[in-house]
């Protein structure tokens, strides 16, 4: 006998959502059963009972920390949180195995009483440590680079942007063609980057482009990066390991591996290769697990400095402004599937007026979206959803923000990206090579 799923809400008796979106239905009109895990859109991790306290672990950390947030939206970090004192520490010590393993190669090098044999094997433990603990400052891009001299207003704003937002101004601006904006820094001399996507840049309303960058510099603004990179060994220890023993499903491949050995080969081949493959599969699943527990510290941290770069940009832009931006993040994957049906009719130059026209007709959707988003985020998420996130916003009072920029000046800044906008389009008809 199959259990029937009830179509209305029995709280307000509003329809519920359908069982096609996700498997579990909730009400988005009183939110009714809305936080109740669902493995079809939740992040997948490893078993669902880790995805299911994953889940709930990070609403109620969304929740503490808007609690804090809105006793006070501009209050500093006060000091180190205790995850980043924890990683710090780990940082520490993989550090200090780094330069052993360094020592150890030294060693066999002026070690003349071993022969090459015995080097060579007791190199290898010394090399896997190096590439699991190995520095890595990143590279500043030398592609997609937008120079002041080419684009004089955008450079502008940017600096009018970073001294709204308390920061200083990035060492390099850069484009590329992805649904994003980030920052980083990066490089020996650790030079921040401003990066902008240009696709995410034209389906943006004008005033939202402001709140984006304001929350990118918001990050430069509270340390964000610096303190990232300074414990980053922690970060990526767990996930190394997996990436170097074959990624996810090691188990499978293990066995796969076996039953091809077992017939092309036979007796010890075989036996030999399950050993093999067995180990590099238990050091895949311990990676996986280190990074687990690495990530239950380290994303708390990183949400909370989402919600502080988003007060920034609710600062420097203002709510509405913020708002729009977070809306169009939401939509910007159907927004980008409508220019891609519209490319081969239109030019680079369209691409925003499309964008605004794709936007508003696709309005009706964001309710849903957001709370969509809303059951798409864990403990180990990188960012809260864009629903906890526009909540706080919407939360505080609305403020007009620090910065305006006319229409004047975003059409010469319109002029300067021209080259990348046409990027953009030839992006959109070269992936249809691809269907």
């Amino acid at each position: 006998m199959t259990t029937r799923t009830p179509s209305r809400c029995p709280s307000c008796a509003h329809d519920l959502v359908p069982p096609e979106v996700g498997t579990v239905s909730w009400c988005p009109a009183c939110r009714w059963n809305l936080e109740v895990y669902d493995v079809a859109l939740a992040p997948w991790r490893g078993t669902r009972a880790i995805g299911r306290w994953g889940f709930r672990r990070g609403l109620k950390l969304d929740r503490s920390t808007h609690e804090q947030l809105l006793a006070d939206p501009q209050g500093r970090e006060a000091g180190a949180s205790t995850g980043e004192v924890w990683l710090s520490a780990v940082s520490v010590v993989l550090a200090l195995l780094g330069v052993a393993a360094l020592g150890h190669l030294g060693w066999l090098v002026v070690a003349s009483d071993l022969s090459p044999g015995i080097r060579l094997v007791l190199a290898i433990p010394a090399v896997l440590v190096l590439l699991l603990v190995k520095p890595s400052f990143g590279r500043v891009p030398r592609h997609g680079l937008i120079t002041e001299r080419a684009a004089p207003e955008l450079h502008r704003l940017v600096r009018e942007v970073a001294e709204a937002a308390g920061t200083p101004v990035p060492d390099v601006i850069c484009a590329d063609l992805s649904i994003n904006a980030a920052v980083a820094q990066l490089g020996w001399r650790q030079r921040s980057v401003l990066v902008i996507g240009i696709p995410l840049w034209v389906m943006l309303p004008r005033a939202a482009r402001v709140s984006v960058l304001a929350h990118e510099l918001g990050h430069l603004a509270n340390g964000d990066p610096l303190r990232v990179r300074w414990t980053l060994p922690a970060r990526t220890f767990g996930a190394r390991a997996v990436a170097a023993t074959g990624g996810r499903n090691p188990w499978r491949r293990a066995l796969g591996t076996a039953d091809s050995l077992a017939e092309r080969q036979s007796g010890l081949v075989v036996l030999l290769g399950m050993a093999v493959h067995g180990t590099i599969a238990l050091v895949n699943v311990v990676g996986a697990t280190v990074q687990l527990l690495v990530d239950s510290v380290a994303m708390p941290d990183s949400r909370r400095a989402e919600y502080r770069a988003d007060l920034v940009a609710r600062r420097v832009a203002g709510t509405a402004p913020f708002l729009r931006s977070s809306e169009t993040v939401l939509l910007a994957d159907r927004i980008w599937r409508d220019l891609w049906h519209l490319a081969p009719r239109i030019d680079g130059e369209q691409l925003e007026e499309l964008a605004a026209e794709a936007r508003q007709r696709l309005a009706v959707q964001l309710p849903l979206a957001r709370q969509v988003s809303r059951r798409a985020t864990d403990l180990w998420s990188t960012h809260p959803s864009e629903d906890q996130r526009m909540r706080l916003i919407e939360a505080l009072p609305d403020v007009d923000g620090a910065l305006r920029v006319d229409d004047t000046r975003w059409a010469a800044i319109d002029t300067e990206l021209k080259p990348w906008r046409r990027a953009a389009h030839h992006a959109l008809l070269g992936t249809r090579d691809r269907f």
